[in-house]
């Protein structure tokens, strides 16, 4: 089953990935964002990429349209600024010494190229829904907002570290 990502109202462009690529896409940008995100809409962006998670969302799920990120229009040419330095990271390798893989970078990069352009398309008057007040899975177990995996220093979800859960048990 394959993950679609697009941006709807901007382009026909879509980008489909395998489950195994897109859970590279989603541990990849988490890592590369982790140190980037400072003020507290970026650890929420940090958490929402990361509830793209098998364990939450289920095998052929975790695609999504450029429109259901938690923008702001506040802060959206920050948020959207936040997103492209993070995808930059990502080119960069940033925090990779925490997988226990080593991505294809000629995949990933190519489908990083396209959604780069999709985030770039995407106009702060295509936000259906001002989500400034988007709650995050609600943080009633054992994990609290804004804790990081001490494995993989990434901003956890509700139910842990996307990393973590995506590894074989």
């Amino acid at each position: 089953m394959a993950n679609t990502f697009t941006n709807i109202k901007a382009t026909d462009e879509k980008i489909q990935m395998s489950n195994g690529a897109t859970s590279v896409f989603i541990e990849t940008f988490c890592l590369a964002g982790t140190d980037l995100a400072i003020e507290e809409y970026q650890k929420d962006i940090m958490i929402w990429f990361g509830e793209h998670d098998w364990d939450i969302m289920g095998i052929g799920m975790l695609g999504f349209d450029i429109s259901e990120i938690i923008w702001n229009k506040q802060e959206f040419d920050n948020q959207k600024k936040f997103i492209l330095d993070v995808i930059d990271s990502i080119f960069q390798k940033t925090n990779w010494k925490y997988l226990s893989y080593i991505p294809n970078e000629d995949f990933l990069f190519s489908q990083l190229v396209k959604f780069r352009k999709m985030i770039q398309l995407f106009k702060s008057e295509m936000i259906e829904q001002n989500r400034q007040d988007y709650e995050i899975y609600d943080f009633t177990g054992e994990t609290n907002k804004y804790d990081k995996c001490l494995k993989h220093k990434i901003y956890k979800h509700y139910d842990g570290c996307v990393i973590c859960n995506n590894e074989p048990k």
